[in-house]
């Protein structure tokens, strides 16, 4: 697959997009959202994948909407995908994990990207930032408004949204933005190293894990409750797999299931 602003890679399993619009501190713009969307389809459908790590290249991992063609209203979305958010993902529900690798600055829809993602790791040299209100905007593009305040605590995401201020990753990590802070030169490899994890798991499982956690977000754990039926409901159907009895049979055998996505 050959684009103009990212780059991909297939890597054991593993779906790498890389942010390559340098020429705009990888600014997300009409073309962008075109290939960013052509290619989270291809991973989407792609059985053999079984996790897609978003990073970048340069020393901004995304500073959000490209202003220029904003002011000049001339932002559209790919047709067809006029529903998918910002980046072409954001409004988008994945049933396989996706891992943000932040190399540097995310900036507004950098966050919103950021928040997105099922997991993240971040260089030790990165910051995150919510500007939007200094250049009259609100960060709803990306749905952070949705998602920030149920992924950290409350004055945390205000801080974000109304300060204005960038974070370090460090404190990023403190706060529950991300999973783990790491080296520059290792922020790709930590990525790939969870999605390589997440693929030791069924397909089925991680699926409905996944989805489990979606759909019981604000659910009270009282029992019984919208969110036990929802747990339950997806339980059963992991639980009558193909893939439930080849985990208990390999555990038995001593050696590595055979998954089949079934």
């Amino acid at each position: 697959m050959k684009f103009q602003t990212i780059l991909t890679e297939e890597r054991d399993g593993v779906f790498i997009i890389t942010f390559n619009r340098l020429e705009a501190c990888n600014a997300v713009n009409n073309l962008m959202t075109k290939e960013l969307s052509d290619a989270l389809d291809y991973w989407d459908k792609n059985k053999k994948l079984r996790a897609c790590v978003l990073t970048n290249n340069g020393h901004v991992f995304c500073a959000g909407s490209d202003l220029k063609e904003l002011a000049e209203d001339a932002w559209e979305m790919p047709e067809g995908r006029e529903k998918w958010g910002f980046a072409a993902m954001t409004k988008r529900y994945f049933e396989k994990p996706l891992i943000a690798a932040v190399r540097g600055k995310a900036l507004g829809g950098g966050v919103e990207i950021v928040s997105a993602c099922d997991l993240a790791v971040a260089s030790d040299e990165s910051i995150f930032g919510l500007p939007e209100p200094r250049v009259g905007l609100t960060a709803a593009g990306g749905g952070t408004l949705l998602r920030l305040a149920q992924q950290i605590p409350m004055k945390f995401a205000m801080e974000l949204l109304l300060v204005g201020e960038p974070i370090s990753a460090q404190k990023a990590n403190d706060w529950g933005l991300i999973n783990y802070v790491v080296p520059d030169d290792q922020v790709v490899e930590k990525a790939v190293d969870l999605a390589k994890k997440i693929a030791l798991g069924a397909p089925l499982s991680i699926k409905y894990s996944k989805l489990t956690v979606m759909e019981t977000l604000g659910k009270s754990p009282i029992y019984p409750s919208k969110g036990w039926k929802t747990l339950e409901k997806y339980e059963k159907i992991t639980r009558a797999s193909k893939d439930a009895h080849e985990g208990e049979v390999a555990f038995a055998e001593k050696r590595k299931p055979k998954w089949s996505g079934k």
